[in-house]
């Protein structure tokens, strides 16, 4: 298949927002890291691989209100706009801080947020997290995967701590009763207590990595600070603003980098297929309220979904919790408040602009052609991968294969 057919497949198959029993995004092929249980793809980063600016691309989703009123909405910033009624059994969506002047610097679940349900109320409905039925899941993921996209708004001026932020989730089954967490339901967006950075500085992500050799550290409305062995370190998720890769023509491999980093930095521990990487343009992940920045799956609880429609006769009586976090500076909402050590922060974490928001759609995740050399580059295999890793400043990280090329800017201010 060809650079040229796959795109337009991926064009035709992206803008289909106005169902919700057609996939939203095909992911099939595109780079990933891995936090936790969850697989965090870079739409941004995904168009700039198949040769596309930022928003016009086949990954350039597109979020307004109007785009994605048909769709499952967990938080907004729209006050109401279109979105906030879900399908019967789920809840609506939350409000988010709508700007930064004399405003909140973070957002999370909780009984002072405006949000109601629809009718009727899941079986275990709690007031702190948005909540669904497993009946209600189903009928709109109709058989796809479930995929959640959250729209990243920082502002687009400043240095990296300026225009990056902190982001966490958990989510969790439980049972009929309301209570009982269902066995292996767990699980986490999480940087599992390691230094707040991008994967190839040292961050808790693993490029391309498992999400099975992860455990949620619990259930239930969560901690993100968890207990840090070492200052700095942390749970919450670097959600990035300005990042750029490196690639280079024999290894079309993009991995993120700092966009201060120089050609001469990079180099392949292993067989050196690295060395001199080309290192891309900022690609800007601020793309205001209209359009996408990141798509999030996570496998296992995608696999516990079928299996579960395929055993519950009543999927009414399991509820499916949410709680997500972004933005971790400020004195409320508890201890989780102090999310970090800002003396050994490079990356940014307090919202600053508003306007986040958090959707779900569905999503296909198949298996490269053979001879779709873009999607399946010549690189070594999982074998040699595993004992190879990205020099940087000494630091190290795991990756498998893919491709990539753009650049951007549209937001709100």
């Amino acid at each position: 298949m060809s650079i040229l057919k796959k795109s337009c497949a991926a064009v035709a198959g992206l803008l289909l927002l106005s169902t919700a029993h057609a996939a939203t995004i095909d992911l099939t092929g595109l780079g990933f890291v891995t936090y936790g249980d969850g697989q965090s793809y870079s739409l941004p980063i995904a168009n700039y691989q198949y040769g596309f600016s930022t928003n016009n691309g086949p990954y350039a989703i597109p979020s307004t209100p109007g785009q994605i009123q048909d769709l499952v909405v967990l938080n907004t910033g729209s006050e109401g706009q279109q979105v906030t009624t879900n399908f019967a059994g789920m809840d609506d969506a939350y409000s988010t801080p709508t700007g930064s002047t004399g405003g909140e610097t973070f957002f999370y679940s909780s009984t002072t947020t405006d949000r109601g349900f629809s009718a009727p109320e899941p079986t275990g409905n709690l007031d702190t997290t948005w909540d669904t039925s497993l009946s209600a899941l189903q009928t709109f993921t109709a058989g796809e995967e479930l995929v959640f996209f959250f729209n990243n708004n920082q502002t687009n001026s400043g240095t990296a701590a300026d225009q990056t932020l902190a982001a966490w989730a958990r989510l969790w089954i439980t049972a009929a009763d309301g209570t009982t967490v269902v066995a292996g339901s767990t699980f986490e967006f999480t940087n599992d207590d390691s230094p707040y950075a991008i994967v190839t500085e040292g961050g808790g992500g693993t490029f391309f990595g498992d999400p099975t050799l992860y455990t949620a550290t619990g259930s239930g409305a969560g901690d993100p600070t968890n207990d840090f062995p070492l200052s700095g370190d942390t749970d919450w998720v670097v959600s990035g603003g300005q990042l750029c890769v490196a690639s280079n023509g024999s290894n079309p491999i993009p991995i993120p980098v700092s966009c201060g980093i120089s050609q001469g930095d990079l180099s392949l521990l292993g067989d050196g297929t690295l060395l001199l990487a080309d290192v891309s343009a900022a690609i800007n992940h601020n793309l205001g309220a209209d359009h996408v920045a990141y798509a999030v799956i996570f496998p296992e609880l995608n696999a516990l979904l079928t299996s579960l429609y395929g055993s519950i006769a009543d999927l009414s009586d399991y509820t499916l919790h949410v709680d997500v976090r972004y933005g971790c500076e400020g004195d409320a909402g508890g201890g989780w408040m102090d999310c970090l050590d800002t003396s050994v922060a490079q990356w940014g974490n307090g919202l600053n602009n508003g306007y986040e928001q958090l959707f779900i759609g569905t999503a296909i995740t198949g298996v490269c052609p053979p001879d779709d050399t873009l999607c399946n580059p010549t690189v070594p295999e999982p074998a040699t991968l595993a004992l190879m890793g990205l020099g940087l400043a000494g630091i190290g990280i795991g990756y498998r294969r893919r491709r990539v090329k753009a650049e951007p800017e549209n937001k709100i201010e």
